[in-house]
This record gives C-alpha cells, structure tokens and sequence, in this order.
C-alpha cells in the first residue's frame, strides 16, 4: 500500500481529473461532429438501426465513465483541502499550547534567580529557589526533549544508539525520579514480580528514549491525579517478556478516546479545560518508541474521574534487526 501512497497525492489526482474532463469534451465533440449528419439523415429515412443504437450507448457509457473519474477527483481534493484545513487550525493549536508550556519553566526560573539577586534571601529560601528552578529546567528539557524526538520519530522510525541494557534499572531510575519529587503529594506503590534467572531484562535498546517513555507515563499520573492519590506501578518480568502496568485513580479516560490519546498532540476537551500543562506530545512519542522497539502500549479507563491503567509490554528481542 505504501508504493501506491504517489497515486493519491492531491496534485495528481487534479491533473488526471482535468484530463479526464478534456478527454470527456473531446469525445462528446468529435461524436457529435462525426455522426450529426448521419444521424439526422437516418431518422429522416429509416428507424435508429441497432448497430447505431449501439454505438450511441457505448459513447454514453465513455462518458459516464470519464464524469465519474472527473467525480471522485474532485471529492478526493475537496477530502485533501479539509484535511489541509485542519492541519493547519492543528498547527496553530500545537504553536500555541507549545509556546505557553516553554514560557511557564523560563518565567519561573527567571522569577527564582531575579529573586535572589535583588533582595537578601537566607541559606535555606535560597536553597529551596534552587531546587524549583532546578525542577523547571528539567521540565523544559523534558519538553525540548519530547519535540525533538517526536519530530525525529516520525521522519526515522529506526532506533539508533542501541545498547545492551536492564530496562528494570530504566523503570526504577524513572521511580525514583517521581516519587523524589512528588512523593510527598502522592501516594505510590511499587510492585514487582520478577522470573528471569538473573533479576534482570536486558535487551538491546535506546536507553534514552526508553527512560522518555517512563517519565512521561509517571509524570501523567502524577499530573491527572488529585493530592493523596494512589499511584500503582506493577512490573512482571518473565524469561522472554516484560510488562509494566501503571493504575493510578484521577481524572481518567472517556471510553471513545482511549486510541485517540496516542495521536499526535490530542488532548481532549475537558482535560484542557482543566488547565492541565501538557502539550499532547508525550503519548504520542511513547507509543512511537515502544512501536520501534517492538513493543505494545495500550490503556483502559472506566471513564472520567475513574482513573486509567496503562500498559506496556517489551518482548525480549524487542530492538534486534
């Protein structure tokens, strides 16, 4: 299907449309000019004979069939304009929500650090300022970090930097990363089951972006769940598969959306009435790179304010080429 992907192209399907349509009046003309006097004469003397009848119908049928291409061209540009439309009401969207979530760290960071050059602060406001400007630099490179990989994703599916590596030490480190920095708001609940002879997953892959994955995960349900809020992390862990299973009990899913959150910057409407930060990258990165190394990303929610569990699921051959 993809080596036929050049026969849909919107500029294409317009030039076959318009040859359609001049091949269309060609005919009708040169029949018309061909057969007029002939035609005239023989109602004036006989009956329409049948072979004449019939060469009458087969241009019909030319014609028909010429308008009919002439038709669905038209509808497959007016389908390709709308999309464009969207495209770009989306690219708007996108620009907009992107810009306000780069501008929240940098105001922040630089409200901490004009703080602490214009009035005197003690040892200790100073060294909390630090710590939040420290949390916000993170955060901006997170989102740096989820741009760049989804724009880099969807150009190169391969998967480059490839290493052998434990992926539970890549789920723990991301753990622990979360709980640190929001484990006093929260409550979270690690659970492990681990069958592999030596304790460990190791698999080639791209620790980076696999890190990427589980910070993204974690930092949702820290994001979508209510103070005091359960956070349950599950990791099984046989001989040839690895599955991670993430509950947590806030906002949740409507059930018609749980596809749609994996496209590319989705973000449902009541989600962003809420005012929750987020650009709608970072499922979409984390399904692209589970995809490149093999693996499955999946969620389910009993709906909104029901909380949402997501899956993930990484073969042990999951990057081998």
């Amino acid at each position: 299907m993809r080596r036929l992907r050049w026969l849909f192209q919107p500029v294409l399907i317009f030039v076959v449309a318009q040859v359609s349509w001049a091949l269309l009046m060609f005919v009708w003309i040169r029949w018309y000019l061909m057969r007029n006097q002939e035609i005239d004469a023989l109602i004036n003397r006989f009956p329409l004979n049948d072979s004449l009848a019939t060469g009458q119908w087969v241009v019909l049928v030319e014609g028909c069939i010429l308008m009919a291409i002439i038709l669905v061209g038209l509808y497959f540009i007016f389908v390709s304009l709308r999309k464009q439309q969207k495209l770009n009401k989306l690219q708007d969207s996108i620009l907009s929500s992107v810009t306000h979530e780069l501008k929240t760290p940098l105001a922040s960071i630089r409200l901490y650090a004009e703080t602490m050059l214009l009035r005197s602060v003690s040892e200790h406001e100073r060294e909390k300022f630090l710590r939040r400007t420290l949390a916000e630099t993170e955060r901006l490179q997170k989102l740096i970090d989820t741009v760049l990989i989804s724009a880099r994703m969807e150009a190169d599916r391969s998967l480059r930097e490839i290493e052998q590596a434990d992926i539970l030490e890549i789920i723990y480190a991301s753990w622990k990363r979360t709980t640190e920095r929001a484990g006093e708001t929260r409550i979270f609940s690690l659970e492990r089951k681990i069958s592999t002879q030596d304790g460990q997953f190791v698999i080639p892959c791209n620790v980076h972006q696999l890190a990427i994955v589980f910070d993204n995960l974690l930092d949702n349900a820290v994001k979508y769940t209510s103070e005091k809020g359960n956070i349950i992390l599950r990791v099984d862990a046989s001989p040839s598969l690895l599955r991670a299973r993430l509950t947590d009990d806030g906002m949740g899913v409507e059930k018609p959306h749980l596809k749609k959150i994996f496209g590319r910057f989705f973000r449902a409407e009541k989600i962003s009435q809420k005012k929750v930060h987020g650009s709608g990258l970072g499922l979409f990165v984390c399904q692209t790179i589970i995809k490149a190394h093999k693996g499955r990303i999946h969620a389910t929610s009993d709906g909104l304010g029901k909380g949402s569990t997501f899956y993930v699921e990484l073969p042990r051959n999951s990057a081998d080429r």
